[in-house]
């Protein structure tokens, strides 16, 4: 794959993309860049955004990436599509939304200040709850 030539020009990957290979191919990517990965997901009415292999505040480590959390891909008869499932469109906006933000703040240098670092955001609509789930620094496993 060419994946690895065309996001070595870049210090954030965005994974806006509705499908299991792609997300664990900028996933490894990312962690063998070492760029952070800003990853969005949506479908329904809920949402998630998670900001991978981040580099650790005062360290050379890095933080979880998407195989850390999620070792194996999904059976593809479990991984359903945004056409199969439906998604609210509305949705997708803020999610977008969020990820441009985490990527600025990045850039910027302010995303270590700005905690919880390690978090997985779960957004649902239709109960305007925000939920998040905690990771610790050091949950990595997967590293080459």
């Amino acid at each position: 794959s060419n994946a690895e030539e065309i996001l070595s020009a870049y210090d954030v990957i965005l994974d806006c993309t509705d499908n299991a290979p792609t997300r664990y191919l900028l996933s490894d990517t990312s962690v063998r860049l070492h760029i952070p990965l800003v990853s969005g997901a949506a479908q329904r009415l809920e949402g998630q955004l998670c900001v991978y292999n981040m580099q650790l505040k005062d360290s050379n480590d890095r933080g979880p990436c998407y195989r850390c959390i999620f070792p194996n891909p999904p059976a593809p008869e479990m991984a359903g599509s945004c056409e199969e499932t439906g998604i609210l469109g509305a949705v997708t906006g803020v999610i977008g939304s969020l990820q441009a933000v985490e990527c600025i703040k990045i850039i910027a240098g302010l995303h270590g200040a700005c905690p919880p670092v390690y978090s997985w955001k779960l957004y649902h609509a239709q109960t305007k709850m925000d939920n998040f789930v905690f990771i610790r620094e050091n949950a990595y496993t997967y590293r080459w």
